[in-house]
This record gives structure tokens, C-alpha cells and sequence, in this order.
């Protein structure tokens, strides 16, 4: 029986640090280290699924994994939890979908005494729900829930890997145009559902920051630079927007597929793909520096929006703070 979640996994800063290029060790909280995947369920060892894929601790934390020296301040957005969607693709050309949290968390004393870390450091994390459907909003709703759980002052009823173990083995993949998936998690009831296979592809993504971000001449720009199959760089400062963007443009092309490169969320250290020859629809965060390419030929589309950070997501951060 298909399942909706495949794995839960979280990623960071590993048992041994390494910087984007390859220095072992701590080198100050100005440079950036490569992020890890710190542990998984179901487990490695089992056989229900394909593992996940190498990249996916890069592709979770593009920017990588930066120490600080505080973690959540209420008066301070950048330290504030990120939620966010990303989509990587396979080989055989599948998409694995994925729903990151990114925060700030205590990093371990058995690492900070090994690399000489200052004490109460924090690093960042990343809690991710895996899935090959493209039901963004159980899987987002799912794990805001579990990370909310997760610092609640009052804890679980139940062994948080238990929850887990139950949300990735038990819930089943809806049937196309059946009845809703009804599961629980804590006191939160979820639900996911599949329209029919019949009539127009099901989109579950706003199709809203897509027209509120660009006017309708630069939309028709972008709609005619997917079509004709060109070098497409979507930037923005929200991670969350230039994946669903990316999604939005692919709906549109209906019934046209884009059948070239595609990483709505590329890692900053991979920049020097956006000189590649070939077709391909990429976003990239604006704060990364792209002086040094050539950008022949590339179709580059800016998007600004403010989006809020999700209610549950600011109130679990808060109740961080109240603990500590």
C-alpha cells in the first residue's frame, strides 16, 4: 500500500565539521559548513523505500549550515523558524517532494568540545517530511504540527518517534476521486484527499505569489521563455516563493511538460550551474553573488514578496523562548 510520507529526516551540523570547501574543523561563525543527515525514520537499514537521495541535506539547507552566536529572539525575524517547500528530481526524471522547518538549535557538547566551539552556540536545522505526491499542504501542515509538538511546553502524549513511526507507516496514499484521508497527530486532526484522474491536472499550490510578484508583462516574458524552452533564473529572498513559482509555471504549461533541468531551490555552492549550456528553470536566493558568471542567454525574473511566517510556526518558536 502507497503511503503519503516516505521519510521524516533531519539535517545539520554533522558529527564532523567541514566547511562548503572542504576545510575539516571550526573556522569562526563567519564561515558557512557543510550540512549532514543526522537521522532518519524509517530507518537506514529498512527496505520500504529508495533511500533518500545523497544531496538531500545540501539541497535542505542550500545556503548551509551557519553557527551563531544566540538562537530564537523574538524581536529579531532572521532568527525566526523558516518553513518551505522544495522539489528535487530524479534521474528517471520522478520528483521527490519535500516540507523543510529550518531553525536554530543548541549545538551538541560532544561537538562543540571536540572543534572548540564557543559554548551556548547554535546551528542551524532542518526537519523535513519526504514524499514522492505533490501534496504540499498535509505535508506542510503535518510537520508544522510535528515541530510544534516538538517544543511544546506540554511535550507529546506519546514518544515523538512513535508519532512518527505512525504518521510514515499508517497513513495511506488517498485514491484518486475516493473518499479523504483522515489521520491524527496529538489533538490535530489532518486530511488529505486526490481528485479524480479525470480533467485538468490537480494543482496543490497557490497560484497567488506568481501574480502578485510580477506585472503582466514580465509574466507573459517568463510564460514565453518556459515555452520556448530557454535558460530560466527565478530569484528571490524567500526560498518558500521560488519553489512555488517554479510549481506554477509547470501547471501552466499545460499540456506541455518541462522536460529539461529543474531545481526550483539551487544550493548556493552549485551557482556555477547557472552557466550551464542547456536548457533549464532554476531559482536561486537573491543574497547569493552572481558577478562572476557570464549569464549569456539567461532569462532572469526577480521576485520580491513579504509572506508571513505561519502562525503555529511563530507561536512554537515563542514557546522556546518561554522554556528557556
Amino acid at each position: 500500500m502507497a503511503r503519503i510520507f516516505e521519510y521524516f529526516v533531519v539535517c545539520g551540523l554533522g558529527p564532523e565539521i567541514r566547511t562548503l570547501d572542504g576545510n575539516k574543523g571550526y573556522h569562526g561563525m563567519g564561515d558557512m559548513y557543510l550540512p549532514s543527515l543526522l537521522d532518519q525514520y524509517p530507518p537506514s537499514t529498512h527496505s520500504l523505500y529508495p533511500p533518500p537521495p545523497p544531496q538531500l541535506p545540501t539541497c535542505v539547507l542550500p545556503a548551509g549550515v551557519e553557527i551563531f552566536s544566540s538562537g530564537y529572539n523574538p524581536n529579531d525575524l532572521s532568527t525566526y523558524p523558516r518553513s518551505y517547500p522544495i522539489v528535487l528530481t530524479e534521474g528517471d526524471g520522478s520528483k521527490i517532494y519535500l516540507s523543510c522547518i529550518a531553525f536554530r538549535d543548541p549545538v551538541s557538547e560532544d561537538i562543540a568540545e571536540a572543534y572548540r566551539v564557543p559554548a551556548n552556540s547554535f546551528a542551524d536545522k532542518c526537519i523535513c517530511l519526504v514524499s514522492h505526491s505533490p501534496s504540499f499542504r498535509v505535508l506542510r501542515e503535518a510537520l508544522e504540527e510535528l515541530f510544534a509538538l516538538c517544543f511544546s511546553p506540554d511535550g507529546s502524549s506519546k514518544p515523538l518517534w512513535d508519532v512518527i513511526a505512525y504518521m510514515v507507516s499508517k497513513v495511506p496514499l488517498p485514491i484518486p476521486g475516493k473518499d479523504r484521508v483522515l489521520f491524527a497527530i496529538e489533538n490535530c486532526l489532518l486530511s488529505a484527499d486526490a481528485p479524480p484522474k479525470d480533467g485538468l491536472p490537480h494543482a496543490d499550490i497557490s497560484f497567488e505569489p506568481l501574480v502578485q510578484c510580477l506585472d503582466v508583462d514580465n509574466l507573459i516574458k517568463l510564460f514565453t521563455a518556459v515555452l520556448l524552452e530557454r535558460r530560466v533564473l527565478i530569484r528571490s529572498n524567500k526560498y518558500s516563493l521560488l519553489t512555488l513559482v517554479s510549481e506554477a509555471i509547470c501547471h501552466l504549461i499545460y499540456p506541455f511538460r518541462w522536460q529539461h533541468v529543474y531545481i526550483p531551490l539551487l544550493f548556493f555552492s552549485g551557482v556555477d550551474y547557472i552557466d550551464a549550456p542547456t536548457p533549464y528553470m532554476m531559482g536561486l536566493h537573491s543574497g547569493v553573488d552572481t558577478s562572476g558568471l557570464t549569464m549569456d542567454g539567461v532569462s532572469f525574473f526577480q521576485f520580491r514578496y513579504s509572506m508571513m511566517h505561519p502562525d503555529k510556526i511563530v507561536d512554537a518558536a515563542i514557546t522556546i523562548l518561554h522554556k528557556k
